[in-house]
């Protein structure tokens, strides 16, 4: 009993550790539009960081996207921001939009 309490525990302590080692961050460029005052986005869990200072919280689903069948959707709204990213392509690359609300200004963006 008490050896599969260890190996209970040990289980639970690797599996904290997996799911912290493996936490990702991906650079974004914004291809096509200006949006003011944005130089560098970087989406890293669930959450975008807009010139390392605003962090916008993301909401991830899952939506059809043709032969892809379900793909992942992220979207976020905060500080006048809106974020719309979608994994639709052949490759592994988030696109989207991010949507200045307060300038009224639209740019596309990719994640890789």
């Amino acid at each position: 009993m008490q050896s599969l309490l260890k190996a209970s525990f040990l289980l639970l302590v690797l599996s904290m550790v997996s799911a912290k080692s493996f936490a990702f961050t991906l650079e974004c460029k914004i291809n096509k539009g200006v949006v003011a005052g944005v130089k560098s986005i970087h989406l890293s869990e669930e959450n975008l960081y807009i010139n390392g200072e605003i962090e916008i919280p993301l909401e991830k689903t899952r939506v059809k996207c043709g032969h892809f069948k379900k793909q992942v959707r992220f979207d976020g709204n905060a500080l006048g921001y809106q974020i719309i990213l979608k994994s639709c392509t052949s490759d592994a690359v988030l696109e989207g939009d991010i949507i200045d609300s307060v300038r009224q200004t639209v740019a596309e963006v990719s994640c890789e």
